[in-house]
């Protein structure tokens, strides 16, 4: 199987494409239509380290790493808020159990930790990218809601 395609950076304007998609979203979140690439987020210092990489990894296609990401920030920031005391009620119970993201949860669980079935390979990357790509942007739109 030729995983080469998988491997060649997309063009300039589709990551260009990706990345004011991926900012559109947070300046959503963020209730602010002037935020700009780079600017700092009201979030920790881990939560905005992992949001980076997880806007260059959504900027590349890599779906499946996009989608661990989205949650492990959404981990990390709902950690920071409960050590200020800052997250209670319905908000912090919707994060934890609501349909959503219970999904988000566990499809990054199922593409970490393999338990007896198989959730992503090669031939899923090469043959279901459009699928991947759609869940992937599931994943930052609920964490941007989060965040929100």
């Amino acid at each position: 199987m030729d995983i080469q395609p998988l491997l060649a950076a997309p063009s300039q304007r589709l990551w260009q494409e990706r990345q004011a998609w991926f900012q559109r979203r947070l300046d959503d979140a963020l209730g602010d239509e002037d935020t700009a690439i780079g600017a700092p987020i009201p979030i920790g210092a881990q939560a905005e380290a992992l949001l980076i990489d997880l806007q260059l990894s959504f900027c590349a296609g890599a779906w499946a790493a996009a989608i661990i990401l989205a949650q492990t920030v959404l981990d990390a920031d709902l950690a920071d808020r409960e050590l200020a005391g800052e997250e209670t009620g319905i908000a912090l119970n919707d994060i934890r159990f609501g349909r959503d993201y219970v999904w988000l949860r566990n499809r990054r669980n199922d593409l970490v930790h393999e338990e007896g079935r198989t959730a992503l390979t090669v031939r899923d990357q090469i043959q279901d990218r459009q699928h991947l790509e759609a869940e992937a942007r599931r994943a930052v739109e609920l964490l941007f809601k989060a965040l929100g």
